[in-house]
């Protein structure tokens, strides 16, 4: 009885499994059509400089939803604005639209799986918002690896660039250098950066737009640094191969703090899991003991508080293990 009660559970779990598939499918870049894209603004670009009479004319066009009224009314949303910033820095390509709609779809079906085992509205209520939160929690996963590289990658960067203005480049020459000798991310961003200044807009606005579409710690540090420079004069070389070496230290040190703290992070993770497999364990070995758990809706309301009290635990752990330098 309680065996057949799960096969509409599973049935909706498979349906989730097939919306996340599709929502990935659709969210995957494709390398193809932004290399197409690039070769075509640049050679309009190319065609224009030797032309009197042409115009390249370049627009930012937000698009938040195929649909065009409904695009009109999200562009006046703050929040549909931050999510399609953090769709930007994950380098996805996908509406903030679609990205709702399949938000949206996952929170439903989780909620109709979970009605299928309980009564217990919490848990039902529980479970739709972590099936929905995973679209997102996909894109934070890609932000953060995508900002980790160009991190990673930013004082090769500012070494290319002081080499680069030692043997008498422009600074303007310096920033397209980076993009195209640097791999991606950062090629792609400091390009940006440099048709930004390129078509028009000062160095100071190129070079804000840049942190505001990486907002990382350190290239705040090197653009003030390199505006300071500009406006009081020195050997911008010398101080991009400090900040560079800074950068590097300020690794360093991440990295030692990482290994020291090694078997403490571990032994915070273990207790986390710990509850989690102790029920899976009690619920194989003696499964009457925890029927009451899975059968009486009390214990669905216990369940859900256990589970809130976990995923608070976890981000209390998160949180102090995050050590910022």
């Amino acid at each position: 009885m309680f065996l057949s009660s799960l096969i509409p559970f599973f049935v909706f779990l498979t349906c989730l499994a097939g919306v996340y598939a599709l929502y990935l499918i659709t969210s995957r870049k494709s390398d193809a059509k932004r290399k197409l894209l690039n070769e075509r603004l640049a050679e309009a670009i190319r065609s224009s400089a030797h032309s009197s009479d042409a115009e390249v004319q370049l627009a930012r066009e937000e698009l938040l939803s195929e649909i065009p009224w409904l695009n009109r009314s999200l562009l006046k949303l703050e929040i549909t604005s931050r999510i399609k910033r953090l769709i930007d820095q994950a380098d996805l390509q996908i509406t903030v639209m679609r990205l709702v709609l399949f938000s949206l779809t996952g929170a439903a079906l989780g909620f109709l799986a979970a009605s299928m085992i309980t009564v217990s509205l919490p848990l039902k209520v529980l479970f739709g918002l972590v099936a929905g939160a995973f679209p997102f929690l996909h894109v934070m996963g890609k932000r953060k690896k995508r900002m980790k590289k160009f991190l990673q990658l930013l004082p090769d960067a500012l070494d290319l660039m002081a080499r680069g203005l030692s043997a008498g480049h422009a600074f303007t020459e310096a920033l397209q250098m980076v993009s195209t000798e640097m791999p991606e991310p950062i090629s792609s961003e400091f390009r940006k950066t440099y048709d930004e200044q390129n078509l028009g807009l000062s160095l100071k606005l190129a070079l804000d737009n840049l942190v505001h579409r990486m907002p990382l710690l350190d290239l705040r540090m090197c653009v003030t640094a390199i505006m300071i420079q500009r406006e009081t004069g020195g050997n911008l070389s010398e101080l991009l191969e400090k900040v560079a070496y800074t950068i590097r230290e300020r690794f360093r040190i991440m990295e030692d703090l990482k290994t020291l703290t090694l078997s403490s992070r571990w032994s915070a993770w273990l207790l986390c899991a710990l509850p989690i497999f102790m029920a899976i364990y009690m619920s194989v070995m003696n499964p009457n003991y925890m029927e009451v758990m899975w059968r009486d809706p009390r214990g669905h309301n216990l369940l859900f508080v256990a589970a809130a009290m976990q995923i608070l635990g976890m981000l209390v752990v998160q949180k102090i293990m995050k050590i910022k330098i």
